[in-house]
């Protein structure tokens, strides 16, 4: 029997020990609890059983065991109230799932299952449509200090469309915002459902947006066939220093701080055999702190700034994979990362590398600038030259965004705009163009600058903002 949904908010049962003696006991009401979201099973659940007719009166009551199962032994024939309770349903904004049950003395073991709405019936609830491929995310917003639901600010889901226009197909870089307000809970509607997209929780509205801080951008996918995600997201907020300026204000916190913090990652990396990846590198995105997995698999990464953050796997051998951490200042968050199954590689052969003609690697040694290769740009996961650059600690620091998520171009602070090169050749109009003239997978490298004064001097545009270098696999192999 399938279950029926009620309603966001539906009514909550009263529970009692006993049904009245009046009733004569006859049937056995079993069933399972589960998550139609995720196919798993619901333990802990507690499933209630009420009169229809008189729903004030005490009812039955049972809690499902690990696997959902639960049993309620000697009910009634009559018409009941039949729902359960769990706090899954309330991290998805429910107060109860109830449907009518009518209990018959003529069948000893009534089967009755239970579960959590589809993904369909949230979708068209929430979202008001009924005949839509796309599907929704949704969660809430917590302050990763304190636990606490962030008043206000937003949720932005990003992710590439394909568009068909004169110029022939191209990938068009899309944002869905979503707005939050006092208990955190946001909805993302008309999200596409057949690849990952990137999502990223913002703490405030308007101009505070930018200084009360956010989450890592964190990549989500759709499970097969089931059109929701729910995703809850931490952000760390950012507090001004105690020493006040001139002017009597407190100033931002740095760049530098924001990256570090008292949170501390750790966990074990395993393949798909269960076996442990010894060596494996697991990096903390948008921070720049990293540990080396031992020969167990097992890492431990301290210093990190709270909230929900992407942790990149890599390992000699294995696809580079990413994963997700929630973390809370002065406590430790564990993960266990499935890097999967080895990839085939080839026998030995002795291969003649085309020259460096970039004198990207000569640079790169310097350790002056950052610097991203082919193999750290692909593990971005991103689909555009721009949106690579926004994740570089430098830019980000100095206000660096794309200001147009159809056209994506890169400014900083006070419309600063970076001197761009793509091949050693000065683009005119920035970043702009880019994704027009070169496929990011098409990438072998890519430097910045943070200022036109530490810039190559053959790469030294006259402005005194950032420059960028861009380069192809022609030019770094």
């Amino acid at each position: 029997m399938r279950p029926v949904w009620c309603g966001v908010r539906t009514i909550a049962f009263g529970l009692g020990a006993l049904l009245p003696a009046t009733l004569s006991a006859q049937s056995i009401v079993s069933g399972y609890v589960r998550d139609s979201l995720t196919g798993r099973a619901l333990g802990g659940a507690v499933i209630q059983l009420v009169p229809a007719a008189t729903p004030w009166v005490a009812g039955r009551m049972a809690t499902s065991d690990s696997i959902g199962r639960f049993r309620i032994d000697s009910v009634a024939s009559g018409q009941y109230l039949f729902g359960f309770q769990h706090p899954r349903l309330d991290s998805l904004g429910l107060d109860g799932v109830t449907r009518t049950l009518d209990v018959d003395r003529a069948i000893r073991v009534l089967r009755a299952d239970l579960a959590v709405p589809s993904g369909r019936t949230f979708v068209n609830t929430l979202c008001g449509t009924s005949a839509d491929s796309t599907g929704a995310v949704i969660g809430r917003v917590f302050n990763a200090d304190d636990g606490e639901p962030i008043a206000a600010g937003s949720v932005v889901v990003r992710f590439a469309q394909m568009r068909i226009d004169a110029g022939g197909v191209r990938r068009v870089p899309t944002l869905v915002t979503a707005q939050f307000g006092a208990d955190g809970r946001y909805v993302a509607c008309g999200i596409p459902t057949d690849a990952p997209v990137l999502l990223q929780a913002r703490a405030g509205t308007g101009a505070a947006a930018a200084r009360l801080g956010s989450s890592g951008e964190i990549e989500v996918a759709f499970m097969p066939r089931v059109p929701l995600v729910h995703r809850d997201l931490l952000v760390s907020l950012r507090t001004p220093d105690t020493v006040a300026t001139a002017s009597g204000a407190a100033p931002p916190r740095t760049a530098a701080s924001a990256r570090t913090g008292t949170a501390r990652l750790t966990g074990r990396i395993i393949g798909s055999d269960g076996a442990p990846v010894g060596g494996a590198r697991v990096s903390v995105q948008d921070t720049d702190v990293s540990a080396t997995a031992d020969s167990n698999g097992t890492f431990r990464i301290s210093g990190l700034p709270s909230g929900t953050r992407t942790v990149e796997v890599v390992a000699i051998g294995y696809t580079p994979v990413r994963s997700t951490a929630d973390l809370r200042p002065n406590r430790d968050a564990t993960i266990t990362v499935n890097i999967g199954a080895k990839v085939s590689t080839l026998a030995a052969v002795k291969v003649t590398a085309p020259a460096d003609r970039s004198g990207f690697a000569a640079r790169r040694a310097t350790g002056n600038g950052y610097f991203l290769d082919a193999s750290a740009i692909e593990g971005r996961g991103l689909q555009s030259v721009a949106s690579v650059l926004t994740t570089v600690p430098s830019l980000r620091a100095n206000g660096f965004s794309t200001v147009d998520p159809t056209r994506p171009n890169v400014s900083g602070r006070g419309n600063c705009k970076p001197d761009v090169f793509l091949d050693g050749m000065q683009m005119r109009d920035g970043t702009s163009g880019l994704d027009d003239i070169v496929q990011i997978r098409r990438l072998g490298g890519i430097e910045v600058y943070a200022n036109a004064a530490s810039a190559p001097p053959q790469f030294r545009g006259g402005g005194n903002c950032a420059t960028i270098l861009v380069w192809t696999r022609a030019y770094v192999p």
